[in-house]
């Protein structure tokens, strides 16, 4: 789950996730393949397992949510705009 951690600190913190989504997902697409599939592959990973708290998430990002599902469900919704090509630019909560 490093490369996930390090991925969210950098690209899904409070910052980032408000607007550069479609720059991060520029970035992945233009990265080496083996950088984009490990991140793609721990991603899913972590949607599939949910070893990550709430809290543990904003001591991550800086992003806080409700609840363990309300995480998942916005990290299931950036999975999805990232990896599959989904149209919508997926919020976190405002703070």
């Amino acid at each position: 789950m490093e490369i996930f951690n390090g991925f969210a600190k950098t690209y899904l913190n409070s910052e980032m996730a408000f607007g550069y989504l479609p720059r991060v997902r520029s970035t992945i697409a233009s990265s080496a393949p083996e950088w984009g599939e490990s991140i793609r592959r721990e991603f899913a990973q972590v949607i599939s397992e949910r070893p990550l708290s709430v809290a543990q998430y904003c001591d991550m990002t800086w992003v806080e949510f409700e609840s363990d599902d309300a995480l998942y469900e916005y990290l299931g919704k950036v999975f999805e705009y990232l990896f599959v090509g989904g149209d919508q630019v997926p919020l976190p909560p405002d703070e």
